[in-house]
């Protein structure tokens, strides 16, 4: 699971009320809670395996929605997300078990956009024998930025909605953004939900290609408490807990920059990296890969001037 599949299934936890009533276009449905899908995880999916099934009502029904974050658009995900309700709906219920009448699933695409909705399987020789699959799928790059910052600003949705803005149409306009900061500043007394914002709004600017836009306005947030950021620390500990060495935590940035960029770093990074021997600094590097698309910009001379980790704004 990469970053932004992180990210993305964080915030839809935080509030996802008013998310799902967003992405189903419905303000009547309402969110029960989230069920447990790890006895239905894919075979040889680790990690990757879809997690987001929520129980929502609505009219007296209760069912269940499997959400797929894809940070790019892919064909494929209509197939395994097949697998996955098929998987699902005749998994064994236990005594604790939510009943329910319906299994849905639902694409939201981050970045591109791929028509695939329906998979129709029809028999040439068994008559009558056919299977058909239809699938809600979003995209954000179809979503218009302008108008769910001013929806939120007029709380007729979900603030929790606003770190997505930088994905869509018109997110990286300076006038979309200044909305943004407002409604954002407006909508969220709590310092560490701001701070949450702004990571995120930062971390999908990235993916969009925005993130120089996102850098300039939001340059005096403090990003240092995000409840995000600190679960991404937590884990990164936790990976190297019973690692005093720097080694492990240099291991452990190699490996994760070859899953982000997706190849090794060069002779002249791994020297630069050979060359930090604090753990904190390794481990602020590690932290670091959230917000940056190349080693370049990992081990530029102006990275490894401070603990990258701590000046994120």
């Amino acid at each position: 699971m990469n970053d932004y599949d992180k990210a993305g299934r964080y915030l839809v936890k935080r509030e996802p009320a008013g998310f799902f009533r967003w992405l189903v276009g419905n303000p009547r449905v309402s969110f029960q809670g989230w069920i447990d899908a790890r006895r239905v995880a894919l075979p040889n999916q680790s990690d990757l395996t879809n997690d987001l099934v929520a129980a929502v009502s609505g009219g007296g029904e209760l069912e269940a929605i499997c959400v797929e974050l894809e940070a790019e658009a892919r064909s494929d995900a209509l197939a395994r997300l097949l697998e996955y309700l098929a998987r699902f709906w005749t998994e064994p219920g236990g005594p604790d078990s939510i009943p329910v009448s319906c299994v849905s699933g639902i694409v939201l695409d981050l970045t591109g956009r791929s028509p695939a909705r329906e998979l129709n399987l029809r028999s040439s020789f068994v008559p009558g024998c056919h299977l058909e699959l239809t699938i809600l799928r979003r995209h954000m790059a179809d979503e218009n930025a302008a108008s769910l910052v001013a929806s939120v600003a007029a709380g007729t949705i979900s603030p929790w909605l606003l770190p997505w803005v930088p994905l869509m149409q018109g997110g990286g306009e300076s006038g979309t953004i200044l909305n943004w900061v407002r409604a954002a500043e407006g909508h969220l007394p709590d310092e560490r939900d701001r701070a949450d914002f702004g990571l995120l709004a930062k971390l999908f600017a990235t993916l969009a290609g925005r993130r120089r836009e996102w850098n300039q306005v939001l340059r005096g947030w403090n990003m240092n408490t995000s409840p995000f950021l600190d679960e991404i620390r937590d884990q990164i500990r936790d990976q190297i807990r019973d690692e005093s060495r720097a080694e492990e935590a240099r291991t452990l940035v190699v490996r994760l920059g070859r899953q982000k960029f997706g190849k090794a770093p060069s002779k002249r990074h791994h020297k630069a990296l050979e060359a930090i021997v604090e753990l904190s600094l390794l481990e602020a590097l590690a932290e670091r890969l959230l917000l940056v698309d190349s080693w370049g910009e990992l081990l530029g001379n102006d990275s490894l001037v401070e603990p990258p980790g701590r000046r994120l704004s």
